[in-house]
């Protein structure tokens, strides 16, 4: 009986997330609108996409309360699609974004991706940037790793 009322209060919870976050994201255009989404469920309008993930299921603690949320950051206007989505990263107040820096204009592809990878037992992200950008082969010559919560100290 504990278990299911836990998961019932997880579903409620996960709900009550997705709702928030997307009146928050929804409010900062200066339009805001509700849109209640069940689990798996998605909203798109314009560039912005939200998802409620299903986190009735019982957590494998690999990403228990991560957020992700997808946001097109390169828009094709002409075939009305997006080219890349940069993804956010949310955990308690720790943010890490996952986007593109090096945009071919030419060819409509991302060169260099920053990336995240999240620390569930320690509460912290890792990101990974490109120090150095050699425009001629279109490569990272050096990355740089940051530490998103923790202690906040570099790694190279």
């Amino acid at each position: 009986m504990h278990v299911t009322n836990q998961m019932a209060f997880v579903g409620r919870r996960s709900m009550l997330l997705c709702i928030s976050v997307f009146l928050f994201l929804s409010a900062t255009d200066g339009n805001a609108k509700e849109v209640q989404l069940q689990p798996g469920e998605s909203f798109r309008e314009g560039d912005l996409t939200v998802t409620c993930r299903d986190d009735a299921a019982p957590a494998s603690g690999t990403d228990a309360g991560l957020i992700r949320l997808k946001e097109c950051q390169y828009w094709d206007d002409f075939k009305k699609t997006c080219l890349f989505e940069k993804t956010t990263f949310v955990y308690k107040n720790l943010r890490c974004v996952e986007e593109c820096r090096h945009w071919d204009s030419f060819n409509n592809v991302c060169l260099y991706q920053t990336r995240c990878v999240f620390h569930p037992e320690q509460g912290s992200f890792v990101l990974t940037d490109c120090a150095e950008f050699d425009d001629f082969s279109n490569k990272c010559l050096k990355h740089n790793e940051k530490l998103i919560g923790g202690s906040g100290r570099k790694r190279r």
